[in-house]
């Protein structure tokens, strides 16, 4: 199940704007959990990623907007990450020389 993380503007700047995307994410894809964080929490992850205000987003813990996107956009990467965390692991390859 994919995550996406809304880090919150330390200004609350966008704050409507994220949560109207969070809404229509929640509505639109079940599949997907979605957290939005205060602006208190946001700040410890903020610094991390070396951003000074925010908002960002965050999917699968790999930073992906800063800003609040479209949301296609955001429905994109999203399918990406998903098709990405999908994939099956391929085994690493002979180290020799071949026969």
């Amino acid at each position: 199940m994919p995550q996406v993380t809304f880090l919150a503007s330390l200004q609350d700047y966008q704050a409507n704007r994220v949560r109207e995307i969070a809404d229509r994410l929640r509505r639109d894809r079940p599949d997907v959990s979605v957290d939005v964080k205060d602006p208190e929490a946001s700040r410890p992850q903020l610094e991390k990623l070396k951003l000074k205000f925010g908002p960002a987003v965050l999917v699968d813990g790999r930073l992906e907007f800063v800003g609040i996107p479209r949301y296609r956009m955001l429905a994109e990467r999203i399918a990406k990450s998903a098709a990405r965390s999908a994939a099956p692991a391929r085994p690493p390859e002979a180290a020799g020389p071949k026969a």
